[in-house]
């Protein structure tokens, strides 16, 4: 692989990498019963597949598939 091949890589992963992280965060404060509410149920709309969830999912490379319920997140 060229060095100028190994570069597109890099940012290509980086992304994946944030991406993955934002979700496993939400993850985290959705399931954290120390968080704040407002926290909570922020994350629970963006688990429940919203505008940012599904971009963050592209981002990641994975599919949008809502993690919680609409109801959930209520």
């Amino acid at each position: 692989m060229s060095s100028a091949t190994a570069h597109t890589h890099v940012p290509e992963m980086t992304v994946k990498t944030l991406a993955c992280a934002v979700i496993t965060q939400a993850l985290r404060d959705a399931l954290d019963p120390t968080a704040p509410p407002d926290v909570q149920l922020d994350a629970r709309e963006f688990l429940a597949g919203d505008q940012w969830y599904r971009r963050w999912c592209n981002a990641a490379g994975i599919s949008p598939v809502r993690l919680l319920s609409r109801r959930t997140a209520a």
